[in-house]
């Protein structure tokens, strides 16, 4: 019998943050506002290179997706600004789970309401599944903690794979 490597990936696509897009819109207002009175008042000029560069830094930080990666029973999510600067978010191996089930499930009520910490990396869509992973945090000292994941029949039975009394479809 020969040992494979199992690689499954997965995505949610948050779309664009109203909230990142008001304020966005905000700091272009500011930046020429500034920059109108930095034509007269020469020192409020440095402000104004400030406001454009942190509206830019905003403008690259709008649009939010999230990927998952399941490799050989460890799990890595990843946060992907405007689908170009991709950040390492949030790993954990199939060991640490404790159950994985739909959102409201009864396999994951126990879980709830105990104001256990929750990571939403969902799309936050209604049409789309979503699923909790509770899990023991190895960095908060065994910690339990819930994530929020869209995931796929392919990522669930890789999942199930590794452990099979944890996953619940």
């Amino acid at each position: 019998m020969y040992l494979q490597d199992v690689h499954v990936e997965n995505y949610a696509n948050r779309g664009k943050s109203m909230g990142m897009q008001i304020l966005f819109v905000f700091m272009v207002i500011v930046s020429i506002l500034s920059m109108m009175i930095g034509l007269f008042a020469p020192p409020v000029f440095l402000a104004t290179i400030a406001f454009v560069l942190l509206a830019w830094f905003i403008k690259s930080r709008v649009e939010l997706d999230f990927d998952y990666a399941y490799t050989n029973g460890s799990i890595d999510i990843a946060k992907v600004f405007d689908k170009s600067s991709r950040k390492r978010f949030l790993s954990f191996d199939m060991k640490d789970v404790i159950v994985v089930g739909p959102v409201g499930s009864d396999s994951v009520r126990a879980y709830q309401g105990r104001g256990i910490k929750t990571i939403d990396c969902s799309a936050r869509n209604p049409e789309i599944k979503t699923y909790e992973i509770v899990y023991h945090d190895k960095k908060s000292n065994n910690a339990e903690t819930i994530v929020l994941m869209d995931l796929e029949d392919d990522f669930l039975e890789a999942m199930k794979a590794v452990a099979p009394r944890a996953v619940n479809k």
